[in-house]
């Protein structure tokens, strides 16, 4: 008996004698693969921008991690370049990297979109990202439905909210190559020297080339992959000078305008209404004279709608006064926030609706069909 009992404890010390020779190393190599990993992430946090304390120019100048948010319309989204590397923020990236810099961007973009539009999907956005530079990218469109003094006052609403979500970013201010009202360009400029963001006027860098708009541009008004190397060339120069100069970031102080828009309110109840249906979450018609009509206290007015490809046309009235007619014909299913009026007077107004029963002439469907899903009042702030 002793001698089993013997047998057996001489086989467990030989068990552990082995078992230790694996579990030594093997607890080791663990150990070293945690310090490695910690640190490993400790580099990529610090290579990939996540340093709060930092401007964009400082970590330009010490290469690190630049994050971009463009908030803008077609041209903010590098509409008309012939491939997705042509877009000017993609030239722009690719130019930071030969430096060391790498670059990441988030787009609050939309072709045919006004700075109302961006600033309403900017107030709305539940989840900010961070950024380190913001890019504001509007006028050309903005000319066509509103008054300078009008837009001066949602661009600077826009301008201060960016800055209220990016607390850290400088903000570029971009005036568009196709800007032809001096008016609109006039009120960017202004608001960027009031904030002392930075600002380029894409208008003088394409007249300065000698080269005609027709080998810049699409169409005119969107630059082709030769247009928009030109837009980031001159970004990319500009950042570098302003890192230079160790220039400060735009910063809120009291306003430029008065009146600015502070918060958004939506309204999906219509006091009356002939001839519309409730449908897969809008107001739906597409019967000639059917219209909606809501009372509203804003002082700036916008509609949500779908846009689509067999979208019709709809009259706009505001206390009973014709205002515009909007077509909600697109090439595909988009929701789209527009605006319809600003600087209204305080106190109730009306707002009508109503189906004219034109077809727009890119509408090559069957149908013409008004799809309104709610009003959006501007509450502004004085």
């Amino acid at each position: 008996m002793e001698k089993n009992s013997n047998k057996i404890l001489s086989l467990w010390g030989n068990i552990l004698k082995r078992t230790k020779r694996f579990i030594v190393p093997y607890t080791i190599a663990v150990i070293l693969i945690i310090v490695i990993s910690f640190f490993t992430l400790q580099k990529a946090n610090t290579t990939y921008g996540f340093d709060e304390t930092l401007t964009v120019y400082e970590k330009v100048r010490d290469h690190k991690t630049v994050r971009y948010t463009v908030i803008g319309d077609s041209i903010g989204r590098g509409s008309g370049a012939e491939t997705p590397g042509a877009r000017w923020f993609k030239i722009l990236e690719r130019k930071m990297q030969e430096r060391g810099i790498r670059m990441s961007g988030e787009y609050i973009v939309q072709s045919g979109a006004t700075a109302f539009e961006g600033l309403y999907r900017l107030s709305t956005l539940e989840k900010p990202g961070k950024s380190d530079l913001v890019f504001i990218v509007f006028g050309e469109n903005d000319r066509k439905y509103m008054a300078a003094n009008d837009f001066g006052i949602i661009y600077e609403s826009l301008f201060r909210k960016a800055k209220a979500f990016y607390p850290n970013a400088e903000i570029m201010a971009i005036t568009e190559s196709s800007l032809s009202s001096g008016d609109f360009a006039d009120e960017i400029e202004k608001i960027s020297t009031h904030y002392q963001a930075a600002h380029i006027d894409m208008r003088s860098v394409f007249k300065n080339t000698g080269i005609p708009p027709e080998d810049l541009t699409r169409d005119l008004v969107h630059p082709n992959g030769r247009g928009y190397q030109l837009y980031a060339d001159t970004i990319y120069r500009q950042l570098l000078i302003n890192t230079k100069k160790e220039k400060e970031i735009a910063a809120i102080i009291e306003p430029f305008n008065g009146h600015l828009i502070e918060t958004f309110r939506t309204v999906s109840s219509f006091q009356t209404k002939e001839g519309f249906i409730w449908k897969n979450g809008y107001m739906t018609s597409e019967r000639k004279g059917s219209y909606l009509e809501s009372e509203f206290e804003g002082n700036i007015l916008g509609v949500k709608l779908l846009r689509s490809p067999n979208g019709g046309e709809v009259k706009v009235y505001i206390d009973g006064e014709f205002v515009t007619a909007i077509s909600t014909w697109w090439p595909f299913h988009r929701e789209r926030q527009l605006y319809l009026a600003s600087s209204l007077s305080e106190g109730k107004h009306t707002v009508r609706f109503e189906v004219s029963g034109n077809k727009p002439r890119h509408n090559t469907t069957g149908s013409s069909v008004i799809r309104i899903s709610s009003i959006i009042e501007g509450i502004a702030e004085y």
